[in-house]
């Protein structure tokens, strides 16, 4: 096992959701090794070569990890947070496990954004799933509140395609359809 622990050191309101907390912990041994390593196996993290850190999202949590702590923002409450550092021990553990064969990247990936996202949609804006702007719908769609046959257009015949591109842009961002 390479990480024995993570241990919970701060907890505070989530600057970006009053509703949620945020978490900074401490691994039981410097991770920063393995950031080649997780980046491969994380298909959707940032890694940070220069800066050292590792950076994706987990629903709507996002989680940050440097060589000293573990940062994670928008947890429901502490057992949400516990649950999550056990699963990012977890993760860890088994990219270790695995790492043999895992060939190891230090290419910094640039996720989709809600302007990659608009370019696809039809840009309509006819406010059938709940937006008054597709600009607004493809913020959503990037931050996990909105699926991609949330648009009447994309799920409408015809349009397999866009659908398609929808698609794979929600699961590179992380997300399950």
């Amino acid at each position: 096992m390479f990480l024995e622990e993570i241990n919970l050191s701060f907890i505070q309101p989530c600057t970006t959701d009053s509703k949620r907390i945020r978490i900074i912990a401490t691994p039981s041994r410097d991770v920063s090794e393995l950031f080649p390593y997780l980046n491969t196996y994380l298909k959707t993290a940032i890694y940070n070569k220069k800066g050292q850190t590792l950076t994706y999202n987990y629903g709507p949590k996002i989680i940050v990890i440097t060589k000293d702590d573990i940062k994670v923002s928008k947890l429901l409450n502490e057992t949400d947070a516990f649950e999550t550092l056990d699963y990012i021990k977890d993760f860890i553990n088994d990219c270790y496990d695995k790492k043999d064969s895992i060939t190891p990247s230090e290419e910094k990936r640039n996720l989709p954004s809600p302007f990659d996202v608009y370019e696809i949609l039809p840009r309509l804006n006819c406010g059938k799933c709940g937006e008054s702007t597709c600009m607004a719908f493809a913020a959503k769609l990037v931050q996990g509140k909105y699926k991609p046959n949330m648009c009447s257009q994309v799920r409408a015949e015809g349009h397999e395609s866009m659908r398609e591109e929808l698609e794979n842009i929600y699961l590179t961002l992380g997300y399950e359809l």
